[in-house]
């Protein structure tokens, strides 16, 4: 193989990641409304209630749409054929960061608020509440394999000459706990904040539906790859909350 192809082919990689990367922060920041001047609670100025209502299920429509189609294997199937099967993992990451920067900003803050937690002390527990959710989420990464999850290990080994390693079945820290941390720290995150409006209990409840939906999916691909010892797994493994659900 090329050496000139396979160095391109990683500095796309590295690109997609950069891209994810900036996005999962752009989320984070987001949902959590910090920082940033339009958030998902706010400002709120809205002409037609039922226009914003539509343009953000749409939103959410657009993220689980993307997420579900391309984590497809027959999508992936369909992808190959265009392009380098190294380079699918980054692409879905691409996508991915493209659409949660599409979503972040077609959202339209709406409705009242819901709850507000007026104590600093417990605005602070909330805070570390959540990015200890953000934190699992990024542990619970590097537990299984951080850069093959955002696809550079799938162009790295190619360039450095080395075989890409064998798909394996496990269950290293975490995932002796909860079948899916990184979905449980993404969902603590989310909920986890000292102001919520209904904007952001629409935005939160949506990315949740899609999180059940798109584990019930994923869970069929991980028992038609890896039969039996998934669905072992599965009966003594909780999904999301040890030992309850």
């Amino acid at each position: 193989m090329n050496s000139a192809t396979n160095r391109r082919r990683f500095l796309y990689s590295l690109i997609c990641y950069a891209a994810g990367v900036a996005s999962l922060i752009y989320f984070i920041l987001f949902v959590n409304d910090l920082f940033l001047a339009n958030t998902v609670n706010g400002p709120v100025e809205i002409k037609s209630l039922m226009g914003a209502l539509l343009i953000n299920v749409f939103a959410i429509s657009l993220f689980g749409l993307q997420h579900s189609v391309m984590a497809r294997g027959s999508f992936k199937r369909w992808l190959s054929r265009f392009i380098h099967p190294s380079i699918e993992r980054s692409t879905y990451l691409l996508g991915t960061a493209l659409v949660i920067g599409a979503v972040c900003a077609l959202w339209v803050p709406v409705g009242p608020v819901v709850w507000r937690v007026e104590s600093e002390p417990m605005v602070m527990l909330i805070r570390a509440v959540a990015f200890f959710g953000w934190g699992t989420m990024l542990v619970a990464t590097f537990m299984l394999n951080h850069f093959e999850l955002f696809g550079l290990s799938q162009t790295f080994n190619p360039m450095r000459g080395r075989p890409a390693p064998a798909k394996a079945f496990k269950t290293p820290g975490l995932y002796r706990i909860v079948r899916h941390p990184i979905q449980a720290g993404i969902l603590i995150g989310m909920w986890a904040v000292p102001v919520s409006t209904t904007g952001h209990l629409l935005f939160a409840g949506g990315m949740t539906l899609y999180i059940f939906v798109g584990l019930y999916f994923e869970e069929k691909d991980l028992i038609r790859d890896f039969g039996a010892t998934y669905k072992t797994y599965k009966a003594r493994v909780k999904r999301l909350i040890p030992f309850i659900a």
